[in-house]
């Protein structure tokens, strides 16, 4: 069984732009479902659909944890976000001494917070 999220956004072409950036891959447009798109990265695929009246954006502040590999890549998110304008922020999230991973959070357009997760430092 794999799950496979779908979030009503504004503008779903928009979004996936976002996440492009990042890496995603585009995995299905169609005349079939107007306004519906759906990205991959890896294993994971998310549906983007545009929201309507009786489908309304969600607003329920929804936030997409995404682990990256290594300390580098998390860099590398940040590059993005500065290339691309994407207002961001760069920390370091702390619990007890058993666990310290740098973040970069992101606000993709819809509203959703996107925290890249890098390894444990400790």
């Amino acid at each position: 069984m794999q799950l496979h999220p779908i979030v009503y956004v504004p503008d779903p072409y928009a979004e996936r732009a976002f996440y492009e950036a990042f890496g995603f891959e585009r995995t299905y447009e169609g005349d079939e479902f107007p306004d519906f798109l759906a990205i991959r990265h890896g294993e994971a695929v998310i549906g983007l659909s545009r929201a309507s009246e009786g489908r309304p954006a969600y607003t329920g502040g929804l936030r997409w944890q995404l682990e990256v590999g290594t300390a580098a890549e998390i860099e590398r998110i940040a590059d993005v976000c500065r290339a691309q304008g994407f207002d961001h922020e760069t920390l370091v999230e702390e619990g007890g001494d058993r666990f310290r991973v740098p973040i970069v959070r992101v606000t993709a357009p819809s509203g959703t917070v996107v925290w890249f997760e890098g390894p444990n430092s400790i």
